[in-house]
């Protein structure tokens, strides 16, 4: 055997001992934390795995696509690769966004990827943004009821500012299923909500029309609830307010009995104490103020309107007080 052979095979042992190093390394970390990959998993990063000792300082070699996903195994190796994001370069970006094409979506569902993904999406400009959000956009809907998938999604949508960003989210929340299931899933209704607060209400009224028109079966959910209170909210649009308020008034007892219903109730109460839709709930709650004080729920709307006109009386005396005092 000549001198060469003998070095590259001593090299190659030398590599080879060094990847099985770190490889026992992540194993290790892995039965720390008692973390199974779901098959699922494990056959995607089987896909992509080359030796561990690949990963090196070198941020062009760090950020190829089989180090990102063997980086994704470990929660120390992800947060060492999301260190290494700060302050590169656009081209940088776009090698990244290059190599994860066509798999952004298992990556923003990974336990440990979703911190990353969201990272990568902080430091990405518009362009950048929309041509992740143009991979995702089709399964928004149903990944952002993934317990990993909705924090990266929830941050496309935050700093989402195009319109045609805007429509590319909506374009996934655009029937009765895209727009309920996420609102009434403990991880989708911040996603709806995300997409009711920061998306401008003239361009998702689609969205809105699908919304409004199932007010009473959101209202009286946990998840859902939270939902409404930001639509309500957020919406001026008057015909979006009138098909609001009927369906509020035509469930209204059945909403105000409710456990999480009466909260929405509540919240609309101190909200148009002093608007036109107001008058209407004040009119409501005292036409049926018996009915709802025997209900455990309901008699909670009743307190509070007891303290919000307690409240007017009081200041009124007070300014009555003031004049006389003068």
């Amino acid at each position: 055997m000549s001198k060469l052979e003998k070095e590259n095979n001593y090299l190659s042992s030398q590599l080879i001992n060094f990847g099985n190093e770190i490889n026992n390394e992540v194993l290790k970390e892995e039965n720390n934390q008692n973390h199974k990959f779901s098959s699922k998993n494990n056959n995607f990063f089987l896909m992509f795995s080359l030796p561990l000792f690949s990963l090196n300082s070198d941020k062009e070699t760090k950020f190829t696509r089989e180090n990102i996903l063997l980086s994704f195994k470990s929660q120390k190796l992800t947060k060492q690769l999301q260190k290494n994001l700060v302050g590169i370069s656009k081209e940088m970006i776009n090698k990244i966004i290059n190599e994860l094409s066509g798999i952004f979506r298992e990556c923003i569902k990974n336990k440990n990827g979703n911190y990353f993904c969201s990272n990568l999406i902080k430091i990405c400009n518009k362009a950048q943004r929309y041509s992740i959000l143009k991979e995702l956009s089709n399964t928004l809907s149903e990944d952002c009821i993934d317990q990993y998938g909705t924090h990266p999604i929830q941050n496309l949508i935050e700093i989402a500012s195009s319109e045609e960003e805007f429509k590319l989210i909506l374009s996934s929340f655009n029937d009765l299923n895209e727009v309920i299931m996420p609102s009434l899933n403990k991880y989708g209704t911040y996603v709806i909500q995300k997409i009711i607060i920061h998306i401008p209400e003239e361009i998702r009224m689609y969205f809105n029309l699908i919304f409004v028109n199932f007010i009473c079966v959101l209202s009286r959910d946990i998840y859902g609830v939270l939902a409404v209170k930001q639509f309500i909210y957020y919406s001026k649009n008057k015909n979006i307010i009138n098909t609001f308020t009927n369906s509020i008034f035509n469930n209204f007892i059945s909403i105000c009995e409710n456990k999480y219903g009466n909260y929405l109730i509540q919240y609309l109460l101190e909200i148009w104490w002093n608007k036109k839709e107001g008058e209407c709930l004040k009119k409501y709650i005292l036409s049926k103020f018996q009915i709802l004080s025997e209900n455990e729920y309901s008699s909670h709307i009743c307190n509070l309107y007891t303290k919000l006109s307690n409240g007017i009386i009081e200041n009124n005396q007070k300014k009555l007080k003031l004049k006389k005092d003068k």
